[in-house]
């Protein structure tokens, strides 16, 4: 009895270290089935390194490779079933695996164009035909095989589930797809650059530049500078032809030298370069002189001397290059013509002009042509004494030597942005400073087509019409859109003292007589239209006793004007101001002058009588300077700015 007791205990300790050693599996996975030369990965859930892996027959089916993580590789040797079995502890599992043998060899020729056609065959009977890249070749059900794009792919034979049979398919084409690489290479260093179309040819422009491996398409930067390289391809069906990629090779051990002016005034420009491209400037003191990144345009800010750096990045770190450049003082007026547009940028002429007490007139007492640079032309004017001065700007022909009409672009303006020069900014200058920044905003002219016409003429004479007037020759004339304000056109009158404007779109205009001293009354309220595309009679008369501009009427001739108005001038005055008025009924006046802080310095009253008049206001009490002058009645209402200078 015990030593049955015994036994059933050892029973059972050994099938407790049986069930202990046995492994936790379901089947195995993966496909089952191949194809001969075909290798295919089984699996098993346990991951223990010591299970073994056996086929039942090797030469159907073996399994090679190591043994990791329960998995296992089945390679097709023939055509047959061999069982494959996975064995751990002792236990194990099975699966049949099934390895298929392919079609017979498929033969026949295949195409070398687009749009070519050739046909396959196939021994074994049954199968379908298909192919690896629709793209670039098609089959038909009958083993017909089209070129469709240069490339190259399979076309496959199947029978059945099994496995297929496969011919290689190359059709010929030239580059017709981008290069794909960089863009940039360093000196001494390669590149690789690929194209979609195979089996051309790769070339450099400039091999002292880089060179390229014709097959393989490597490039290899040789120097600094920038060149093409080439892939081409010349096949007999699809001909010739190749694409191109700019490369840059990258040698910057060096940032150049910069050229330029050593010195610039306060407020001056002056243009630096580099020989090396690419980089960037800097300023080491930007309060004596500041320097566009991009461009090296420096600009004096005030006197003294600065370091201007000009980096370049490369293969070989950042580079730079220095140069001083000093900055003088400056003594005069001086700023920037600015166009609106690079279209309209062109050389220009600027006047410098200033009042003469002996005259009482404004005068021009230099000009100058200065050469466009960009969006922005410099000038200056030095050697002055304490005055006050208007400057004015015009596009200019240097080869003409004539003033440009800028019609779509720019017209003749004063300082900062005006038509006329009653409306110029006045420019105080004291002897020895440096008024820079006096900047000329070049303002826009409209252009315009259509029927339209307006003209009329300009005489010389005291308050009558033209036909007791001289003839005014050259007297230069704009035409205002009277809804925008925009000059539509200018023109001068001519021998006769004629003028006209012509291909007007209709609309409402007022014309403008400018002529510096002259106070204008515009000729305003000139409405073209269908029914009255023009007007011929739109006349002025010039008062070389008043120093006015007016317009008449010259059907009737008179000085009516078509709208009430008032004229101060002369404007600068030394003293004496003169207010012409012209209304059609008897008014008052009331006269108002102030100074720039808004302090009224001088009031009266005029009596206006219907027609035309003169009053004066004497101001030589008043200390020179810039004052603004207020007339109102009934039907009037003017603004302007007045000049006094004893």
């Amino acid at each position: 009895m015990k030593k049955l007791i015994l036994t059933l205990f050892s029973l059972i300790a050994y099938v407790s270290s049986f069930a202990q050693l046995l492994p936790i599996y379901t089947s195995l996975g993966g496909p089952m089935s191949g194809c001969i030369g075909v290798t295919t990965r089984l699996s098993e859930n346990d991951s223990s390194s010591a299970a073994v892996w056996t086929s039942s027959n090797t030469a159907v089916a073996s399994v090679t490779g190591s043994v990791t993580e329960g998995t296992a590789v089945v390679t097709g040797i023939s055509a047959g079933v061999a069982i494959i079995t996975y064995t751990l502890s002792g236990s194990y599992v099975t699966a049949s695996f099934t390895v298929s043998a392919a079609p017979a060899a498929i033969t026949g020729t295949t195409p070398t164009c687009v749009g070519a056609t050739a046909s396959l065959a196939d021994a074994t009977t049954g199968g379908t035909w298909s192919s690896g890249n629709t793209g670039v070749a098609t089959v038909a059900a009958t083993g017909v095989v089209t070129g469709v794009h240069g490339g190259s792919t399979d076309i496959l034979y199947t029978v059945g589930a099994g496995c297929p049979a496969s011919i290689a398919v190359t059709i010929a084409s030239i580059p017709d797809d981008s290069i794909f690489g960089a863009a940039t290479v360093c000196a001494g260093s390669t590149t690789t650059l690929t194209d979609a179309t195979t089996g051309g040819t790769w070339t450099s422009a400039n091999t002292a530049i880089a060179t390229v491996n014709a097959s393989t398409g490597v490039v290899t930067g040789v120097s600094a500078g920038g060149t093409n390289i080439t892939y081409s391809l010349t096949t007999a069906c699809a001909g010739s032809g190749s694409n191109h990629h700019g490369i840059t090779v990258d040698g910057a051990s060096s940032a150049g030298t910069i050229s330029g002016p050593p010195s610039i005034a306060v407020g001056a420009p002056g243009t630096l370069s580099d020989g090396i491209a690419g980089g960037t400037w800097s300023s080491s003191n930007t309060a004596i002189a500041t320097v566009s990144t991009l461009t090296g345009v420096a600009t004096g800010v005030a006197p003294g001397t600065t370091t201007i750096t000009y980096t370049v990045g490369g293969c070989t770190g950042t580079v730079s290059a220095t140069a001083n450049i000093t900055v003088t003082a400056f003594t005069g007026i001086s700023g920037y013509v600015n166009y609106p547009s690079a279209s309209c940028a062109a050389s220009v002429k600027v006047w410098l002009i200033t009042y003469n007490p002996s005259t009482l007139i404004l005068e021009a007492v230099d000009s100058g042509i200065f050469s466009t640079g960009g969006l922005s032309v410099y000038y200056q004017f030095t050697g002055l004494t304490t005055d006050s001065f208007r400057v004015k700007a015009a596009p200019w022909d240097a080869g003409a030597d004539t003033l440009v009409w800028g019609g779509g672009c720019t017209v003749p303006t004063y300082r900062t942005s005006a038509f006329y020069w009653h409306d110029a900014d006045v420019i105080y200058y004291t002897t020895g400073s440096a008024n820079i920044d006096q900047n000329i905003n070049m303002a826009t002219g409209a252009t315009t087509s259509g029927p339209g016409f307006i003209g009329g003429s300009v005489t010389s004479g005291a308050n009558r019409g033209a036909s007791t007037g001289a003839p005014v020759e050259g007297l230069l004339l704009f035409l205002q859109n009277a809804v925008t304000g925009d000059i539509v056109q200018q023109t001068y009158t001519d021998a006769s003292g004629n003028y006209s404007f012509s291909s007007l779109a209709y609309g409402t205009y007022f014309v403008y007589p400018e002529l510096i001293n002259y106070a204008t009354t515009p000729y305003t309220s000139i409405t073209l239209s269908a029914a009255t595309p023009s007007v011929s009679t739109a006349g002025f008369i010039e008062h070389t006793v008043s120093m006015t501009i007016t317009p008449v009427n010259e059907a009737v001739n008179n000085v009516k004007p078509t709208v009430a108005s008032v004229v101060a001038y002369p404007n600068p005055t030394s003293g004496i101001l003169n207010i012409l008025w012209n209304t059609a009924t008897n008014e008052t006046g009331n006269v108002s002058i102030t100074d720039i802080t808004g302090r009224e310095v001088y009031k009266t009253t005029i009596q206006m009588n219907a027609g035309s008049g003169i009053s004066q206001a004497d101001l030589s009490g008043l200390t020179n300077g810039l004052y603004l002058i207020s007339v109102k009645s009934a039907s009037i209402s003017y603004n302007n700015k007045i000049e006094l200078q004893h």
